[in-house]
């Protein structure tokens, strides 16, 4: 068997099986179990249609970064008391939240993270009741208590599967503030996207480097798979 026809064997093995108990991940034509012999389920509809793709191409199921046959996978081995992982983990981020920090010089990148940043938080402000602190100094900065318990206590009553779909965006923004508002429907793709790569856009529109480029591209596809997701549960 040549190696275009293996994986194409692979691919295959995948599918759904459809239980009075839900839909299940099956391999093989049998439920698929995880290395903790748990079964995957896929919760919705909305899911089941961005499963479907993931089946026929290999190299999303193999080579992709991102991947929901991955997510749900891995999900299906969380248990419902590891909810406060996931919590503290965003709130981990927010304490230093990629948003509080800006450059001073030069001074057109420092007025531009300024006036996209303020604006962010204080949409994020709006919303929470939230206030915080920003500064140009690297010293981490000590946020009011009561704002970040507000933020946990909204973590808190969100849902698990929820909750780890949007530690995957977590980690490639770098924000909690960004994600939580990703999550809420106040930014899009685009706006999460480029609020968090400010300073590596504006480098790059001076020294033109198609490496980053890639990367930064690679980025943006990464976050509207994250929030296409956080759409669809």
């Amino acid at each position: 068997m040549n190696k275009k026809s293996l994986k194409k064997t692979i691919i295959e093995k995948f599918d759904l099986s459809l239980t009075d108990k839900g839909c299940f991940l099956t391999f093989g034509g049998e439920i698929y179990l995880t290395k903790n012999g748990n079964k995957v389920c896929v919760p919705n509809e909305n899911l089941i249609e961005i499963l479907k793709p993931e089946f026929k191409d290999y190299n999303i199921l193999e080579c992709s970064k991102f991947s929901l046959t991955k997510i749900l996978i891995s999900f299906a081995d969380q248990l419902p008391h590891e909810k406060s992982i996931f919590v503290d983990e965003l709130i981990k981020y927010l304490e230093t939240d990629l948003l509080f920090y800006r450059v001073s010089s030069p001074r057109n990148l420092s007025v531009s993270q300024s006036e996209k940043w303020d604006k962010i938080i204080h949409i994020f402000d709006s919303i929470f009741q939230t206030s915080w602190s920003v500064s140009t100094n690297i010293m981490p900065l000590k946020q009011d208590p009561e704002s970040i318990q507000k933020i946990k206590d909204y973590l808190i009553s969100l849902d698990i599967l929820n909750l780890h779909i949007m530690t995957y965006l977590l980690k490639v923004t770098g924000s909690c503030i960004v994600t939580v508002l990703c999550n809420i429907k106040k930014l899009d793709a685009m706006e999460a996207w480029e609020s968090v790569n400010i300073e590596e856009l504006w480098y790059n529109k001076i020294y033109n480097d198609n490496e980053k480029k890639e990367e930064l591209d690679s980025q943006m596809a990464e976050v509207d798979f994250y929030i296409k997701l956080l759409d669809s549960i």
